[in-house]
């Protein structure tokens, strides 16, 4: 038990290092292992399309729950503001972009480490965006080409003033907005490592924070038992710290700044809680210190008295110095 309570916290603050390490230099990591997606299609066909080399499984992962969240979401629009055909336009677009989530090949981040960022038109195999990948399909390459040569990182949002994207949106019974919203930006391969850290480390150290903290609100309020006081003070600090990391980052998701709100409370929490256990505890091994050191200045003495003369008695006299 001894080697154990030196070994957790140790261990949490070798966690606290390495999510650290990987949010501030974002080191880079190799690429994840090709993943497949089947997807069943309106025909029944079932495609299974490896993912290209430049992407990891984590990194698809997350693009293809972007646009199942997006297809949910222009499915229920209301679009009875729009003519019949616009409405036929829109219907294969939303068929379109089904079929391009199935097929997993998607632009890759190779210029902006740590930053998640919109690519038109990968520049290394020219693979499409999904917004491009719509234009093409409708027929409409001049635009695709023209937005890549000018600003290829552009931002959907940012083609408000193209005239003829805007026109091209309008025949499709898409906004301004819905197109915003289908575009997805690229993370690099630093930003997933920092991800993975993130994800493999806070829900460790904010469970073991609130375990910790249960603890030594009850079982270990008077801090005797040291390694409660040790773990909690260690996940505390490791469960604020990485949850100030994830709450100061500005493009976090409105949930992760929740419970980076959470993490770092509970993290105070148990940091407040150890701090009080060790200091009750440390108050009574002073008194105790104290006790033992009085009892030590306390001399006694007992000497016998031997009679002497025919009037004398024997007897016993007893000394106490302090």
């Amino acid at each position: 038990m001894h080697l154990t309570g030196r070994l957790v916290p140790v261990a949490l603050a070798s966690l606290l290092v390495a999510a650290v390490a990987a949010h501030s230099s974002g080191t880079a990591a190799a690429p994840g292992p090709a993943s497949t997606r089947g997807t069943a299609l309106a025909r029944g066909t079932v495609l299974t399309t490896p993912v290209r080399a430049g992407a990891s499984a984590l990194e698809v992962d997350r693009i293809h729950a972007h646009f199942d969240s997006v297809l949910v979401e222009l499915n229920q629009r209301d679009v009875s503001r729009f003519t019949f055909t616009q409405r036929g336009r829109r219907n294969s677009l939303i068929a379109t972009l089904r079929s391009y989530n199935a097929r997993a090949v998607f632009p890759h981040n190779y210029d902006f480490p740590g930053q998640a960022m919109p690519y038109f038109v990968d520049r290394v195999t020219g693979t499409r965006c999904a917004v491009a990948f719509l234009l093409e399909s409708t027929g409409r390459r001049d635009i695709v080409q023209r937005v890549a040569r000018a600003h290829n990182n552009v931002w959907v949002a940012q083609l408000v003033g193209d005239s003829a994207f805007v026109a091209w949106l309008d025949n499709h019974a898409l906004t301004i907005d819905e197109a915003a919203r289908i575009q997805v930006p690229y993370v690099s391969t630093a930003t997933q490592t920092r991800n993975v850290a993130f994800a493999l480390t806070a829900p460790l150290a904010i469970g073991t924070a609130a375990a910790a903290s249960v603890w030594n609100a009850w079982g270990n309020a008077d801090g005797h038992r040291r390694f409660a006081s040790v773990l909690g003070l260690t996940s505390g600090v490791l469960a604020t710290t990485l949850g100030g990391l994830l709450a100061a980052k500005s493009d976090a998701p409105g949930t992760f700044r929740g419970a980076a709100g959470a993490g770092a409370a509970i993290g105070g929490l148990s940091i407040a809680l150890s701090a009080r256990a060790m200091h009750r505890h440390g108050r009574f091994l002073s008194s105790e210190r104290a006790a033992a050191r009085t009892r030590a200045d306390v001399e006694t003495r007992i000497t016998p008295i031997v009679p002497v003369g025919r009037n004398a008695g024997a007897g016993m006299a007893v000394s106490v110095r302090f």
